[in-house]
């Protein structure tokens, strides 16, 4: 190899470059940044009970919850309560995620009891049968009103595109709070509460 292709092959090799330090005003952005992040999750969290309704009928925050009534698994109706939150949870029978979603709700079932309605949603009526639903109900449920929405009513009422969906209505029927994953007990306990003292 001659002295020119040398040239060019050290040319093409990429250099270590040592990483530039960060200044310490980049710090404290950073940290005043995760600071921010932290009060506003905080008052966020605080303010579920006093969400501005819009007056519209939808499943965005603010909005009021779409009105149905249904028939559990038991064959009992199911509406929105009126006067107290409902927590709305969409599952599946076969979705390990929405087995520990359920799970976490007993302890706000036996925390609050009668004073919030609780429902479970199986979203897949095609893939899980009338057994299936009561199975999943039995070992990750509680004795609050499990649906298998056949038809996909409830599903396409309340635009849910994917499973371990939740939504947290207060007592006017207002949509307070939503979610796409499984929350902790704690997590609902901290979002209800506000809802309660109203």
């Amino acid at each position: 190899m001659g002295a020119s292709a040398r040239r060019n092959t050290r040319a093409q090799t990429p250099r270590y470059r040592r990483p530039t330090r960060r200044s310490s005003a980049g710090w404290w952005i950073a940290g005043a940044a995760v600071v921010t992040l932290a009060l506003v999750g905080w008052v966020g969290l605080r303010g579920h009970g006093t969400v501005s309704p819009t007056g519209i009928v939808g499943t965005a925050v603010g909005d009021t919850a779409p009105a149905f009534s249904v028939k559990d698994i038991a064959g009992q109706t199911v509406t929105l309560a009126s006067g107290k939150p409902t927590l709305l949870y969409f599952a599946a029978a076969y979705c390990s995620t929405c087995a520990y979603g359920d799970t976490q709700l007993r302890p706000v079932y036996q925390r609050y009891g009668s004073s919030v309605q609780l429902i479970t949603v199986d979203v897949d009526p095609q893939e899980d049968t009338l057994a299936m639903v009561q199975a999943f109900a039995k070992d990750y449920g509680g004795p609050w009103p499990e649906v298998l929405d056949e038809g996909e009513r409830l599903t396409e009422l309340y635009h849910v595109t994917a499973l371990d969906t939740s939504y947290l209505i207060n007592g006017q029927g207002v949509i307070v709070y939503t979610a796409q994953t499984s929350l902790t007990s704690t997590q609902w306990e901290r979002r209800l509460a506000p809802l309660l003292t109203v």
